[in-house]
């Protein structure tokens, strides 16, 4: 699902019948700045987005820029050894004094630009559900503040649902009297 799809389809949950080409820049500003939002918002608290990068270490020294994508948060630097003790710094990472190859297991965000970037999220997720929670901030942005809390409702909702882990249990089984 692209960033354009998104925006159609919140377009249309909000009632908005014009195609994109064809829509006021004030509406279609708000509703990709609202999909850009919820957007962030679902990989930074709900599903964050995890990633394995191999990389040279120089002195210890792994800078950010070197990496694919934007780190949130690094969980584990690895080289062949073994483990490596890491403190983050505003524009690199120390490992210890080791140089080589190392594998650097992070949390990253992506933010969309373009209306054709890809949003990257787990097969569960349609674009309904990111849909209707660009559909609240927008209403909410709007001032419309009862279709905000509507929308938000359904999102939350379908959020929780996709993302819980449910508790596996047994049912017994049962003679037909």
């Amino acid at each position: 699902m692209t960033l354009q799809d998104i925006i159609e389809r919140v377009a249309s949950i909000i009632g908005v019948n014009e195609t994109l080409l064809d829509m006021p820049v004030q509406i279609y500003n708000k509703i990709r700045d609202s999909v850009i939002t919820v957007y962030t918002e679902m990989v930074t608290e709900y599903i964050p987005l995890r990633t394995k990068e191999k990389t040279e270490a120089e002195r210890g020294k792994i800078f950010y820029e070197d990496l694919k994508y934007r780190v949130r948060e690094i969980l584990a630097i690895k080289s062949p050894a073994g483990r490596l003790k890491f403190t983050e710094y505003p524009q690199f990472i120390q490992a210890e004094d080791y140089t080589g190859e190392v594998e650097i297991d992070y949390l990253y965000y992506i933010i969309p630009t373009q209306n054709s970037d890809e949003l990257i999220l787990p097969p569960q997720f349609s674009e309904y559900v990111v849909a209707v929670g660009a559909a609240a901030e927008y209403f909410y942005r709007s001032s419309l503040l009862d279709e905000a809390v509507f929308f938000r409702n359904r999102f939350e909702s379908a959020v929780n649902n996709l993302t819980k882990r449910g508790r596996v249990f047994n049912i017994p089984p049962r003679r037909l009297l």
